[in-house]
């Protein structure tokens, strides 16, 4: 029962984010987004009562979102009704029995396995990460216990480590833990998969390609693996970014915000990835520009990047006004930089990181996607503009990889391997993501 209780309270997530998930006309993608979006709006809510004393329930978080996403509901009934709601039905069939004859049951199988590879993973506590016992769980434990971001545990002498982390993922496993009131924590890690299997369908909406969302999952799947990410953050970061990035290139600007303010929330590693994507829009849409789209319009790239940085600096907001709230610091502490750098790290860089890039498959997934970017750049190199944002990012990750490891004083390799893994990831989706927009036959513009 702990165990049902548990997983039924990850459902309420698509209702809860419904409010910001009407406007995607695809129903599964709408439902995969809505869980994610979902999950930010708890979050938001969840620091909030905190900061202005209402404890928790199950009752008092529900009930504003329900209303929200009931009251969005309400408004787009006219445009869901009668013969509207007719065609829409007709050509959900119809993609359906398109999607079926272009053999998408063997991509959704791939897909499958590979979620299901990663859950059994975890179950038999292959990939459960050390960190989810050692303060990602016991976060979520503690504050399931005094209904609210207990501020005074964070400061307490008995505090876990990484005080300062973003905390989206503990909300969400406190949230389960108002449900089932005890922790199961192997199921608890085991819903890492969930995340992917919500990126799915809207992946695929993005995207217009089954067959590249049927490379994108068993990719990231295997990594996530690889890195043992069962019960920390690293599949939401994934997601979070991956459905951000896309979105980017599909013209969706509205997801691909809520989005980055959902992954700023997560972790804080996504400062560094946001930064990144956010320097390819300004890039790709200077030369839009030079090249006179009139479609795009002059200053359409800056709007975009002010649009996105805002919303994910909305997002940090949350968090860093809680700390000040509570005589916390304000801020990441993660990364301390001491501006030293050690030149000779570099042969142990160079020599250590594609061992660390192999990503659970032997590194074939970042080998094929450069191989089809390499022959899309030699046979049809106009195609790569719109993947602008998606590939400058990835020469900027790395270069602050190489910039963050030559001021290792010690144990490079043994830090390398471990780090580099997991911090790549984004990375690697980045370019996978990429590939697909470059190599797909149309790009989608969801207008």
């Amino acid at each position: 029962m702990t165990i049902f209780l548990y997983v039924l309270a990850y459902a309420f997530f698509p209702l809860f984010g419904l409010s910001l998930a009407s406007s995607i006309d695809s129903r599964s993608a709408r439902i995969g987004f809505a869980f994610l979006a979902g999950a930010l709006l708890l979050t938001i809510e969840a620091a909030l009562f905190t900061m202005i004393g209402i404890r928790w329930s199950i009752v008092g978080l529900s009930l504003p979102l329900l209303i929200a996403s009931g009251i969005v509901l309400w408004r787009k009934a006219p445009e869901l009704g009668g013969s509207s709601r007719i065609s829409r039905i007709l050509r959900s069939f119809a993609a359906l029995r398109q999607a079926q004859d272009d053999k998408s049951k063997f991509a959704l199988a791939i897909i499958g396995i590979a979620i299901l590879h990663f859950a059994l993973s975890i179950i038999t506590t292959q990939s459960i990460n050390p960190d989810y016992v050692l303060f990602w769980g016991t976060k979520s434990v503690h504050f399931a216990m005094t209904r609210s971001l207990d501020a005074g545990y964070l400061l307490s002498r008995y505090a876990p480590p990484r005080i300062d982390y973003p905390p989206l993922l503990p909300i969400v496993q406190a949230w389960g833990l108002l449900f089932s009131h005890q922790m199961p924590w192997i199921t608890a890690a085991a819903m890492s998969a969930v995340w992917l299997i919500a990126a799915v369908p809207v992946m695929n909406w993005l995207t217009g390609s089954i067959h590249a969302t049927a490379f994108w999952t068993p990719a990231m799947a295997a990594s996530l693996a690889f890195c043992g990410s069962g019960g920390n953050a690293e599949a939401m970061l994934v997601v979070y970014i991956s459905v951000g990035a896309a979105a980017i290139v599909a013209n969706r600007t509205s997801i691909a915000a809520i989005a980055f303010a959902a992954a700023i929330l997560t972790k804080e590693e996504a400062l560094v990835t946001i930064g990144a994507i956010l320097v390819g829009v300004v890039i790709h849409d200077l030369f839009t520009r030079r090249r006179g789209d009139a479609e795009v319009g002059r200053w359409f790239g800056l709007r975009r990047a002010v649009i996105l940085a805002a919303s994910s600096a909305a997002g940090a907001s949350v968090w860093f006004a809680f700390q000040k709230r509570f005589g916390m610091h304000p801020g990441y502490d993660r990364v301390t930089l001491t501006h030293t750098f050690h030149w000779s790290n570099l042969p142990t860089i160079f020599r250590e990181a594609p061992k660390s890039l192999a990503a659970g498959c032997w590194g074939l997934s970042w080998l094929i996607p450069i191989a089809i970017l390499i022959y899309i750049a030699l046979k049809m190199p106009r195609r790569l503009k719109e993947a602008i944002p998606l590939l400058v990012p990835v020469p900027l990750l790395f270069a602050f990889f190489v910039y963050l490891y030559l001021q290792y004083e010690s144990s490079l390799a043994m830090k390398m391997w471990w780090i580099l893994p997991w911090l790549s990831q984004p990375a690697l989706s980045l370019l996978i993501l990429a590939a697909a927009f470059a190599a797909g036959d149309r790009m989608p513009r969801h207008d």
